[in-house]
């Protein structure tokens, strides 16, 4: 279902933030939202310094795409987009 009022909260950042991740539910209907920040967490601490952070969500989508969408009962096949904004 599409609804035109967003879900919104607002949550005070914390000195220890380090990233901020903003995805949509095709990305939230592969992972609960604990599993994708510690995901992102451990992706950013191997990326090496050369490394745009993209490469962590480009590795991210290769990990939960569907590649058998007959079988996949929709998971993983539905749009995905992802921002990190790293503090």
């Amino acid at each position: 279902m599409v609804i035109c009022e967003p879900e919104i909260t607002v949550t005070p950042r914390q000195e220890n933030d380090d990233f901020i991740m903003l995805a949509c539910d095709g990305i939230w209907d592969c992972k609960t939202s604990e599993e994708g920040i510690d995901y992102m967490k451990d992706a950013l601490s191997r990326k090496k310094t050369t490394e745009p952070i993209s490469s962590c969500i480009e590795q991210l989508f290769e990990d939960i795409i569907a590649t058998d969408i007959l079988s996949s009962a929709g998971i993983g096949t539905d749009n995905m987009t992802c921002i990190v904004v790293k503090f």
